[in-house]
């Protein structure tokens, strides 16, 4: 017998029977599904694949029950019973592939989604009531197979559109991704989750028209996509055996971890990650860019009072390059210690520069403080205090080239003597400019001595045109040589000091750091700012 012959009341018990096994199958194979994800639950990715397959589960039991009624009454509760599963499959499946697909959702749609599909349910469940859904059914029970015989209402056409509206912008969403996917396994996961797809809608398609009259295509269709879901969860661990003993102990460690394709689609992200990064979560590329920046400019990622460099990390399935890790690894200590190391090694340079001058013991040092106060005074963030305590550690490293019978000459210097004590400052930038990650040292070395009039050296620098930091060093150095025994003056008193400054305002000194200067003059009650 064709199909076109087949005629309701004329169902040949082996085609039952068949259909029967199908339904019954395809029960079990749901419970099995249901079972196993539910075992290997770890993301919000997993839960919609479980509603899928619980309402698939729900719509097969009805409608195995359905094959079975006697009465009219029992096959309408059996068909409701199915509807309950049936209206949450469409979009169970739907929010499963946005998800998958890296969709970004409108909470808003997706909830008048759900109300959409729940009045589909509530129109079913009123059905002997309404006209809406079904314009009129009957219980047919002739032959072999009972089922309800209808007509849609306006409802069910509407409601169809919106399936169909699910299944084009789904599929569009899954090439996009196939196009992008360079992995042979995910395409190969990928192309089943299309198949399935493809399945339910060509089978949705035949019941619409009817083909095998008396019975629900769509059944078919449930049991084939879930067959092609089943091998993709076990054949290719689309949930991800390895991938969720990964995220176990990815999400446990104290690194971020943000990992990509090959063309840079970020795909996942770890806790950790997101705590560094809060950006992932909303603007994940522009995060990744972030990070991309700190790579290529050799830069840590501060955070959390924590220095965290990033690495990039090629992820390798076998021969296959599957995309990229970026580690964002917690290198505090390490940065530290190297602080540390750089500080202690500052220190020592500084105080074997004074140790040439017998009459400058420690101006390195206080020179520092003051210039770092002075910053701190003017609301400079501490790092950029620390850099300019850094620099007036160091400001007079080039003396180390000049002879200690010039430095330490307690009479008159002559003009060829001068003209190599002003040397130190071009020899300091030199020595300094060779510490590539801090280029700033170079800057203090060099134009501490010059003037805000222009008068200075080595550049003759002018105003703003003087280095900032330079212009506070300047101050600082001139007031510890004020302030400090020298070989040819003792320190001054504070008054004295205080006027001078005043005196050289907008000559000698930047205006408003001699006024920070004086500032902290005024504050220092007892004169402990000397020697």
């Amino acid at each position: 017998m064709v199909v076109g012959d087949i005629i309701e009341g004329e169902w040949p018990m082996t085609v039952y029977q068949g259909l029967l096994g199908i339904q019954f199958a395809s029960i079990v194979l749901m419970l099995f599904m249901c079972a196993y994800i539910t075992k290997k639950w770890n993301k919000t990715l997993h839960g919609w694949l479980f509603l899928y397959c619980v309402a698939t589960l729900v719509n097969n039991a009805g409608y195995f029950s359905l094959m079975r009624a006697q009465t009219e009454e029992a096959a309408v509760l059996a068909w409701q019973v199915s509807y309950l599963g049936r209206v949450w499959i469409p979009f169970s499946l739907l929010e499963f592939v946005l998800r998958l697909c890296g969709v970004k959702r409108n909470h808003l749609l997706m909830t008048l989604l759900a109300l959409l599909h729940a009045t589909t349910y509530f129109l079913v469940l009123g059905m002997r009531h309404n006209t809406l859904y079904y314009s009129s059914y009957v219980f047919v029970q002739e032959g072999f197979f009972p089922h309800i015989s209808h007509k849609n209402g306006i409802w069910h056409y509407l409601h169809d559109a919106l399936i169909f509206s699910y299944i084009a912008f789904g599929m569009f969403k899954l090439f996009q991704l196939l196009r992008k996917q360079t992995h042979p396994r995910r395409r190969k996961q990928l192309f089943l989750i299309i198949a399935a797809i493809l399945t339910e809608s060509f089978f949705y398609t035949l019941e619409l028209c009817n083909v095998l009259p008396g019975y629900d295509m769509t059944m078919l269709g449930y049991t084939v996509a879930t067959l092609f879901l089943y091998l993709a969860i076990f054949r290719y661990d689309m949930l991800g055996t390895k991938e969720l003993a990964r995220d176990f102990v990815i999400d446990r460690v104290s690194d971020g971890v943000i990992i990509t394709e090959m063309d840079g689609t970020v795909v996942d992200f770890n806790k950790k990650a997101k705590a560094l990064l809060p950006a992932l979560e909303s603007e994940p590329q522009a995060a990744l860019s972030q990070v991309l920046s700190l790579i290529a400019e050799n830069k840590t990622l501060d955070a959390e009072d924590k220095k965290f460099t990033p690495k990039e990390n090629l992820l390798m399935d076998k021969e296959h390059a599957a995309g990229k890790v970026y580690m964002l690894t917690d290198d505090t200590d390490h940065y530290r210690r190297a602080e540390r190391l750089t500080r202690e090694m500052m220190l020592a340079l500084s105080k074997t520069v004074d140790a040439k001058d017998h009459y400058t013991n420690g101006h390195s040092l206080r020179v520092a403080q003051y210039a770092k106060e002075i910053a701190r005074r003017m609301g400079k963030p501490e790092e950029e205090q620390e850099k300019i305590y850094e620099m007036g550690l160091l400001h007079d490293i080039g003396k180390i080239g000049v002879s200690e019978e010039i430095i330490n000459k307690t009479t008159r210097l002559t003009d060829e003597e001068f003209a190599l004590i002003k040397q130190h400052t071009v020899i300091g930038c030199s020595i300094l400019r060779q510490i590539s990650v801090m280029p700033e040292l170079a800057d203090g070395a060099r134009s501490h001595h010059e003037r805000y009039d222009g008068r200075g050296y080595p550049d003759g620098l002018k105003g703003d045109g003087i280095p900032e930091a330079a212009r506070i060093i300047c101050l600082a150095d001139c007031y510890d040589a004020m302030t400090s025994t020298r070989t040819y003056s003792t320190p001054k008193p504070q008054p004295a000091v205080r006027a001078e400054i005043e005196r050289c305002k907008g000559s000698q000194f930047d205006p408003a750091i001699a006024d920070i200067m004086i500032s902290m003059i005024d504050d220092d009650k007892d004169y402990r700012m000397h020697e």
